[in-house]
């Protein structure tokens, strides 16, 4: 992790800030996410004391959000307001002035953040032009801000402006001049670019084109610099204090459009993007992708995490150091996938369920125990079963074969079964085109090209019919061979991987055992012969480990191979938090 915020801090951090402390009369709000702001403290002095100098003389208005860069729609609430608070205590520590606003995570907004928001303190957030268009307002009607209520707590909206995420800093200044007169001709009062600050320098191949041979970012201030006669930068609260709202808004569920397509199924995301994109398309406004809490949906390893972060939230509410791993473990990039790695990054899933596990150690009895329940703890309509003491606990997933699906252990706080189905992706159709890194130029933006790290990436693309978990029970033909398995083409005459397991727990004073049993079948040409398979988990007080004894039965006359699958998650655990998004 520490070579990564180097490299951002190198390539794009500093480099920013170095080029606007040379133009005085340019005003930017950033925001930083909590931990890289702490990670800025404790390692580079010299960039806060260049922060803190530009915020002094009123270059700087210091954007507030969740610590830890949490989506707070998946919060509870009493964790929302938690999060912004330790964001707003930690920016007025470091520049003596406590933050109006906050920038919200991925815009991911819905109807009743607006009262968590406002009870933490927060004046204004900026949220994407898709939300505003969404309830009907035109392209002349996004210019300014709007106030919006929750439950009677009020809050200030700022449309952000999807055509200027696109423009800066991609397109050539006389693009951006453009841009900049045709809103003045549509009567624009105040225009609001809001985005990653990684994409000044930390994209594919925007460092040269923004420092080193373009120089996009200085001439893009002189620009601003040689025309403040009639364009003017501004901070949010300068514009609230003088300026009065637009008018009043209720905004629905939404997100930027980009994340409305990767939210929905594989299949349709595809076709999203392609009638997304389509240069004939006509109403485009009126085009609406998915939303965002399906990624919950469409990846049942998020879901894992977030029930149980949901679980251990409501437990910890009177341990406070339980509770800080618990904010570190909702840092949101771990929890969805777009054209970055997310869900997808072994150490990003390490480290949430290595805080969570961390969580968890401090709720648990400090004596020897063991114990186990059977009950819905993902909330998808059907039971799991747990089994823990002090040295580890074990999941399993009881409507999908009883297989052992998590298996945290608690002296390295590691999740050994953190692993990931291998999924058809809506972008696979574009691996073939994928670029290299080298051909980047700065000159596109992250969700306009796909990346390759090597050619023939799409020989490598095999999707699995079952979850990549432990204890999988596949009942094969004698033909099977090892690489029709690597691919999912082993045909399976068992009925036992994806069907529902019975499940009985028997609790003793030191021993715990599980036992799971499926009466499934064995196919053939001519019919389905029965077979049933059990299999008793055994964990015992204060031991790392666990026995599982199998039992076959059935009238199958015919030879079979019987393979338990296990899946192991060792590499990339990480277990330190994550820096979500960087600064904006």
């Amino acid at each position: 992790m520490e070579h990564i915020l180097e490299e951002a801090y190198t390539r794009s951090y500093m480099p920013f800030f170095s080029v606007l402390k040379d133009f005085p009369e340019i005003k930017v709000n950033v925001h930083f996410t909590g931990f890289l702001f702490e990670w800025f403290k404790e390692h580079k002095p010299d960039y806060i004391a260049l922060l803190k100098a530009l915020h002094n003389r009123g270059q700087l208005e210091i954007v507030s959000g969740g610590m830890y860069e949490p989506i707070l729609a998946l919060l509870p609430e009493d964790d929302a307001r938690a999060q912004i608070r330790l964001h707003l205590d930690l920016m007025e520590e470091t520049f003596g002035v406590r933050p109006r606003g906050m920038w919200l995570a991925e815009r991911v907004y819905e109807p009743q953040l607006p009262k968590a928001m406002a009870q933490a303190g927060i004046e204004y957030t900026i949220i994407d032009d898709n939300h505003f268009k969404s309830v009907g307002l035109r392209e002349e009607e996004l210019y300014g801000y709007y106030v919006t209520e929750s439950d009677g707590e009020k809050l200030l909206v700022f449309p952000g402006l999807e055509l200027l995420r696109y423009v800066i800093p991609f397109r050539n200044i006389e693009k951006v001049h453009e841009s900049f007169q045709d809103m003045m001709t549509a009567g624009a009062d105040v225009a609001v670019f809001g985005d990653d600050g990684e994409k000044f320098g930390l994209w594919p191949g925007t460092f040269d084109y923004v420092y080193e041979k373009e120089h996009w970012l200085e001439s893009f201030f002189r620009y601003l610099s040689d025309n403040i006669g009639w364009l003017q930068t501004v901070k949010f609260g300068e514009y609230i204090d003088t300026t009065p709202p637009k008018g009043r808004i209720y905004l629905p569920c939404e997100s930027y459009r980009e994340m409305e397509e990767w939210c929905l199924p594989a299949r349709l995301a595809r076709e999203y993007s392609e009638l997304l994109h389509a240069e004939d398309l006509r109403y485009r406004d009126f085009l609406k992708g998915g939303y965002y809490r399906h990624f919950l949906v469409k990846y049942s390893e998020s879901n894992d995490m977030h029930k149980r972060m949901m679980r251990l939230s409501r437990a910890a509410k009177m341990n406070p150091e339980a509770k800080k791993h618990i904010y570190m473990a909702q840092a949101n990039d771990s929890y969805w996938h777009g054209v970055f790695g997310g869900l997808y990054l072994p150490h990003l899933r390490g480290s949430v369920w290595h805080h969570l596990i961390e969580a968890a150690k401090m709720l648990d009895p400090k004596k020897p125990f063991v114990k186990g329940y059977i009950e819905d703890i993902n909330l998808d309509g059907h039971d799991e079963a747990v089994i823990m003491n002090n040295e580890m606990e074990a999941s399993f997933r009881l409507r999908e074969g009883g297989v052992l699906y998590g298996l945290d252990y608690k002296p390295s706080s590691v999740n050994i079964m953190a692993t990931l189905q291998r999924r058809y992706e809506g972008y696979h159709e574009k691996i073939k085109e994928a670029v290299m890194e080298a051909s980047a130029d700065g000159t596109k933006t992250i969700h306009d090209i796909v990346m390759a790290k090597e050619e023939g990436l799409d020989r490598y693309l095999h999707y699995d019919w079952h979850r990549r978990a432990s204890l999988v029970d596949h009942v094969l033909s004698t033909e099977a061979g090892l690489d029709a398995f690597y691919r999912c083409e082993c045909p399976e005459p068992g009925d036992f991987v994806m069907e529902p397991y019975s499940a009985e727990m028997e609790k003793g004073k030191k021993r715990v055992e599980l036992l799971l049993k499926r009466d499934g079948h064995f196919r053939q040409a001519d019919g389905a012969l029965p077979l049933s398979i059990e299999k008793r988990i055994a964990v015992g007080q204060g031991a790392a480990e666990f026995t599982v004894d199998y039992r076959l039965a059935g009238e199958v006359d015919v030879p079979f191979l019987l393979g338990i699958e296990f899946n192991f998650a060792f590499l990339g655990s990480g277990g330190g938090p994550v820096p979500g998004n960087g600064e904006r």
